[in-house]
């Protein structure tokens, strides 16, 4: 299940400025008719910025490709053009002064797949509207803090349409910072579904369109109580609201994407309420743990606290618990890629399905070394989770937040010991937890985990129909009939989730000379022998969890 935090911009909204004297810019966004099975509708948007003096050719804003994009000022209309390319700068072909109008519309229409693309785009489920700010708001390009009304017209969406965005139900006015924030949220109208039925001003709901073929509400219950939690344990206020927005994935369901106070999760084949549950603590673990210091941190302590705090919560079993400590480990210790630095692992994020990964798994497991590095070097007083909430204060004061912050944490906690181990870490080093550094329920034993091998080219599968090439003879797939030149259809294939899990299998339709059939294979290749953890006998529940 891939989940995506975009981290630089997510701190940027961390420097919000308190004065409401700021001017006000505002942002009213007006989706048509949508209904699914027509698969065609718009959003209208007007965004009015007070105050513009920029000269002619000044970039003054970016906005998703549009056929009928209009600009005014005081003066009047404003020509210009976008430069190419997804999100594209807008200039004036004159200067522009006074109030500057931006009025568009944005085509919606749901394509059959995305592939492994985050949940970003525009979409239609049911007769609702979903997407987020960097898809389809135009993003002006200053600096000054604005105070920013987000509103809504929802007259063409029909009686009981509501709406809500990653800044609150309905129409909201945000504190004064920099539009920038609004790429980095996400919005929803229509005839929402909520959990609680009734909007919140403040503290956790969860909001959806169409039917996900499952009742939601359980598991969104089980996240709200997940959420009260993690306040009390990060020791942060529950006094902004905070959203989850649920929508369908094609191609790549059960993965998410996490934005400031709010994250996105899909639904769709293979995912059920209780399947849920494993992605959600990951991204909500975001909303604490997000800076700009690297995968390794912030993808890496949500890994880390993606079972860790549901079990301690008493929402997972400690079989749960420790079902995940053991995926983390088989595909982190079966990586291809293992020790490559963690600066191999940006440039090639999306081209290198072993990299993809590399920095969630190997951070996880070195917090959990530092843990058990910490609690020998403090006798049992201090904890990783420590640390962790002083860098999560320190963010929420404002405070820049570099390695060297985190280094010299690590060098007064612990010490030199824990310094050398970033230091390795970060260059590829492989990480390899104590024994008991998962506390006194685990043990390390080793056990002999197949590393992943899909059996023939990955480019055969993003768009969900692809020609097989690059066949490995004597692969499983191979062993299961595949061949070069099948046509290979399938509803999802999520490579993250079945490369943690040793035991998914892949199912596939093939199509060879005019028929059809079904090939299951499991997707492994050569056995290696790997770090797994096992349940020590006679620990009490109240002392693993301590």
């Amino acid at each position: 299940m891939r989940c995506i935090r975009l981290a630089a911009l997510i701190v940027a909204t961390a420097t919000v400025i308190h004065a409401q004297t700021a001017p006000l810019m505002k942002v009213l966004i007006a989706p048509g008719a949508m209904d699914e099975a027509v698969n065609d509708g718009d959003v209208r948007i007007t965004i009015t910025v007070p105050g513009v003096d920029a000269a002619a050719g000044t970039p003054l804003f970016s906005v998703p490709p549009s056929a009928d994009l209009a600009v005014s000022d005081a003066s009047g209309p404003v020509d210009g053009a976008a430069d190419p390319g997804g999100q594209r700068k807008w200039k004036a072909s004159r200067a522009v002064r006074g109030d500057l109008v931006i009025k568009y519309r944005v085509h919606v229409h749901n394509t059959p797949t995305n592939g492994g693309i985050p949940p970003l785009g525009p979409r239609i489920d049911g007769h609702g509207f979903s997407a987020a700010g960097l898809s389809f708001l135009a993003i002006p390009e200053v600096t000054t803090p604005y105070r920013i009304l987000i509103d809504w017209d929802l007259s063409a969406m029909g009686p009981g349409a509501t709406a809500a965005s990653s800044f609150g139900d309905g129409t909201v006015e945000v504190p004064a910072g920099q539009p920038v924030r609004l790429r980095l949220a996400a919005f929803m109208a229509g005839p929402l579904s909520r959990e609680p039925a009734a909007p919140q001003p403040t503290g956790f709901a969860a909001v959806w369109t169409g039917d996900p073929g499952f009742d939601l509400r359980p598991p969104m219950q089980w996240t709200s109580k997940l959420h009260a939690w993690m306040n009390s344990f990060f020791q942060t206020a529950n006094d902004r609201p905070y959203h989850v927005f649920l929508r369908f994935n094609p191609a790549n369901a059960g993965g998410g994407v996490a934005f400031p106070n709010s994250f996105v999760v899909t639904y769709g084949a293979g995912v059920t309420g209780e399947s849920m549950k494993h992605i959600l603590p990951h991204e909500m673990t975001h909303t604490w743990t997000a800076n700009d210091l690297g995968k390794w941190y912030d993808e890496g302590s949500a890994v880390y606290y993606q079972a860790l705090l549901p079990w301690r919560a008493g929402l997972f079993t400690t079989d749960q618990y420790l079902d995940d400590i053991n995926k983390t480990a088989s595909r982190y210790y079966t990586n291809a890629e293992i020790d490559a630095p963690e600066a191999k692992i940006i440039p090639n994020f999306f081209s290198n399905m072993w990299l993809n990964t590399l920095a969630y798994d190997r951070g996880a497991l070195y917090f959990a070394a530092l843990d058990g590095k910490l609690r020998r070097a403090s006798g049992g007083r201090r904890s990783i989770d420590d640390l962790i909430r002083t860098m999560v204060h320190k963010a929420r004061a404002g405070e820049k937040i570099t390695e060297d912050s985190w280094t010299d944490l690590l060098q007064k906690e612990i010490g030199d010991d824990a310094v050398a181990l970033h230091r390795s870490m970060m260059q590829g080093g492989i990480v390899r937890p104590e024994s008991g550094d998962y506390g006194p329920c685990f043990e390390r034993e080793i056990k002999k985990v197949r590393r992943y091998e899909l059996g023939f080219s990955p480019k055969s599968l993003p768009d969900g129909r692809k020609q097989v090439e690059g066949l490995v003879e004597g692969s499983e797939a191979a062993k299961a009939g595949l061949r070069n030149g099948d046509i290979v259809t399938y509803p999802v294939i999520t490579t993250e989730g079945v490369r943690r899990d040793p035991d998914a299998t892949i199912t596939m339709h093939v199509t060879r000379e005019g028929a059809t059939s079904t090939i299951t294979f499991l997707p492994r290749g050569v056995a290696l022998d790997i770090p797994q953890w096992k349940r020590v006998p006679g620990v009490s529940e109240a002392a693993c969890k301590s």
